[in-house]
């Protein structure tokens, strides 16, 4: 996908830095204008068929029912054109897999509070699909935030 950094999605979002890229999206950092706050933009490629498309809206609409403070929130999900997009927290952090290896201490804290979030989200009927460390965010005050759940499944959906 073309780089999107200096576009402004529904006259709202400023594109302001490419995050990384993965095999049906990029994500970007932007500021949300009207709310003066930093998000981030998951992006879907324009190569990514209609089926594929409407199961990633279907599955982010069930993440985005979940409010935890160890899960990172869904705010919106929209479209400018042809580019779709989801709207979520932006979080300063490191991913789990660059704090690998870590003290027990540290390790037991952010186990539990992964526990936390998955027990959470498993509650509500909601599967993450995709954990791993990668996938993990790990803020400076030590937080957890569980990411990508735009890969996330309603439990009834797999029956």
């Amino acid at each position: 996908m073309h780089n999107l950094v200096g576009r402004k999605l529904k006259n709202r979002y400023l594109i302001v830095e490419h995050l990384g890229d993965g095999s049906t999206a990029t994500v970007y950092k932007a500021v949300d204008t009207r709310l003066g706050r930093d998000v981030a933009l998951k992006v879907l490629l324009p190569h990514v068929r209609d089926t594929t498309r409407k199961r990633f809206f279907q599955e982010a609409t069930a993440a985005a029912r979940l409010n935890h403070p160890n899960i990172m929130a869904i705010y919106d999900i929209d479209d400018d054109g042809d580019t779709h997009f989801l709207v979520i927290e932006y979080v300063e952090g490191d991913t789990l897999t660059s704090l690998i290896p870590s003290p027990v201490e540290t390790v037991v804290r952010i186990g539990r509070q992964i526990a936390l979030a998955l027990n959470y989200a498993h509650e509500r009927e909601v599967i993450h699909r995709d954990i791993k460390p990668a996938n993990i965010k790990v803020t400076t005050d030590g937080t957890v935030k569980l990411m990508d759940l735009g890969l996330a499944l309603p439990k009834e959906a797999k029956r």
